[in-house]
């Protein structure tokens, strides 16, 4: 079956008989190489109505077995010529870029590095990052990436799980969180730090200043590798299922953040199944990694999947909205996998004089953003609206595109195909090799449409927490399927559509009951007026609203009165109209370029009080 319009392949499944749909799901099932469990009944994992939505001469879930490593050899053989890592005004070449991680692997290797050890990796997106991978793999070791803001306690603990002896730290991190370093050396197994310049792989390397290191723990990353560099490659590790590759990290936005343990095949199947999925990542398509390397996101979404099929990875470590629209322009960037916060940096970008005449000039060209994928935090309907006129005006191809996706899972868990359109609030369909069902407390799937726990089974996700052995309830089994909760809620539609709704533990108790605070949030954004809004309960325990207006609002007490009686007669409850707000006008970003909810609930300026006072004037909508 050849890809068709949406419209077109509802039409044509509603056209299916029984006996038809059941041959269909038979046929695909086996190309999925699951188990055939009976015809359609309504359930999201049995009905995979869906999987005609894949291109069928492309799809495929026979994912190579091999080490990362080998897959970018063997992927890049013809490619040695072309760039593969574009940084500050510095190309590096995949020639170049192999010989690197050679360097490496013969220096950490030297540095007593072998099969099985695990290193650590504190790296934001530069060059070294991304060797660093490569030479892991070949090695047969994992990289912990961790992000520099960890607290202390999971630091040390996960550091010390494996006798971590070498710490690689990119300078200007080190410096930034120099107390938490230092207490790690303290009380750690590491016996050597790496220092990786941030200008290291790029021309501009002779003009950065470089610190004397007075701690013989200490060495300069050219250094490290210099001492090795008449050594001869060592053994090569054999490839084995589920071999450790990378610990990365979650957000942090469901409490303390969790160590997740890759595999090798975790980074080589999401590669395949974008391919399979429709993603052209064919060589000289240029990608943006700015998401931070210690998470899943970073680390393979906009990193390695790249380098693996012959891509450019443009990469600069700033994240920053501005600096990132920017350089999307300045680069000619194709593909974009961000979260709504940076994205939104285009916006602001086109409000500047200069900038849009820098735009006139052709300095600043986003006419080759062909993809653009926005994940992390929920994206309004507005935020999308507002994205695709302006891309509009500026001759994008693209238009903004959600995804969903957890650390967990390797990443991307499903996506929307650019010849499709899809309700206000879908993150898309599964990609190959995934199955997402929605589940009830009891861990049953719900039928579709009833909202759930999405759960996912895939082959591109972890192997366990790292360290964390009292997080083993996230899996469950299901048939044959090893399925893991995810904690976020959503719904599935009858075309295999997956609507997000919010996170499971987004709740507030008001008056003794439980309420969802994205049941709030999305009836308020139904409001004319309203451009976006969060709800939650802050630091003070003050079930509170903070909004962004689309435009100034002349009379904001009465505004903030309608959109109280709409809450109340939408959701026919009064615990679900607050009665506290604050007006602003942006909301702050974390380390993680998410939406900053930490410093959110405890901002308690500004808040102020509106009694709900139920009344029979007409609704201003």
């Amino acid at each position: 079956m050849k890809r068709k319009e949406l419209n077109e392949l509802k039409e044509w499944i509603s056209s299916l008989t029984d006996e038809e749909i059941s041959e269909r799901d038979l046929y695909l099932m086996k190309l999925s190489n699951g188990e055939f469990q009976g015809p359609p009944v309504g359930y999201s994992s049995i009905d995979k109505s869906w999987l005609g939505k894949y291109d069928e001469d492309k799809y495929t879930t026979d994912f190579p077995k091999e080490l990362f490593y080998d897959g970018l050899v063997r992927q890049n053989k013809k490619n040695m010529k072309k760039t593969a890592i574009d940084y500050f005004h510095t190309k590096i070449s995949y020639k170049k870029y192999f010989e690197r991680v050679n360097s490496l692997i013969k220096a950490l290797s030297r540095a007593g590095v072998k099969d099985g050890d695990y290193v650590g990796v504190c790296l934001a997106s530069i060059p070294e990052s991304m060797y660093s991978l490569g030479a892991l793999s070949y090695l047969g070791a994992a990289g912990i990436f961790f992000p520099p803001y960890l607290d202390k306690k999971s630091m040390q603990a996960d550091i010390n799980k494996n006798k971590t002896k070498i710490l690689i730290v990119m300078d200007v991190i080190y410096d930034k969180f120099k107390d938490s370093f230092d207490e790690l050396l303290d009380n750690s197994s590491v016996e050597q730090v790496v220092i990786v310049p941030t200008l290291n792989s790029s021309i501009l390397r002779k003009v950065q200043k470089k610190k004397e290191l007075k701690d013989p723990r200490f060495i300069y990353y050219n250094d490290f590798i210099d001492k090795a560099k008449d050594d001869k490659m060592p053994p090569k590790a054999k490839y084995s299922p589920n071999k450790p590759l990378a610990v990365v990290y979650s957000s942090g936005t469901t409490g303390i953040l969790k160590g997740v343990l890759l595999s090798n095949d975790s980074f080589v199947n999401s590669a395949a199944s974008y391919v399979a999925f429709g993603f052209d990542l064919t060589p000289g398509q240029k990608v943006y990694q700015v998401i931070p390397v210690w998470t899943s996101t970073g680390l393979i979404a906009d990193g390695s999947t790249a380098l693996y099929y012959g891509c450019e990875l443009y990469q600069n470590p700033t994240f920053d909205p501005i600096v990132y629209s920017k350089n999307i322009g300045i680069h000619r960037i194709n593909w974009a996998i961000a979260t709504t916060e940076l994205v939104n940096g285009i916006k602001e970008i086109y409000k500047k004089a200069l900038y849009k005449f820098l735009i006139k000039l052709g300095i600043l060209n986003y006419k080759k953003l062909t993809n653009v994928y926005i994940g992390g935090t929920i994206s309004t309907k507005n935020d999308r609206d507002e994205l695709n006129e302006l891309f509009k005006e500026l001759g994008v191809p693209a238009k903004i595109r959600s995804s969903f996706g957890t650390c967990e899972n390797g990443s991307i868990v499903t996506a929307e195909l650019n010849q499709f359109d899809y309700p206000d609030n879908s993150v898309g369909t599964p990609i190959p090799g995934t199955i997402v069902m929605c589940v009830d407390k009891e861990g049953n799937e719900v039928p579709t449409g009833e909202r759930g726990e999405i759960a996912v089974y895939t082959t591109c996700g972890m192997i366990d927490y790292y360290n964390r052995p009292d997080l083993k309830s996230v899996f469950f089994k299901d048939g044959r399927y090893l399925f893991k909760h995810t904690g976020d809620i959503g719904r599935m539609t009858k075309d295999g559509v997956l609507l997000y709704e919010g996170r499971g533990n987004d709740t507030s108790i008001v008056d003794g009951e439980e309420i969802y605070n994205f049941d709030v949030k999305n009836t308020m954004l139904e409001f004319d007026s309203i451009y976006d809004c969060e709800v939650f309960t802050n630091d003070d325990g003050i079930f509170c609203s903070h909004i962004i207006f689309k435009e100034d609002v002349i009379n904001i007490d009465k505004e903030i009165s309608y959109i109280q009686e709409y809450l109340y007669e939408r959701l026919n409850n009064k615990i679900y109209v607050p009665q506290y707000f604050k007006i602003r006008h942006s909301f702050p970003m974390a380390g993680s370029t998410k939406r900053d909810y930490k410093k959110l609930k405890s901002e308690t300026d500004d808040l102020k009080y509106y009694k709900f006072d139920k009344s029979k004037r007409m609704i201003k909508k």
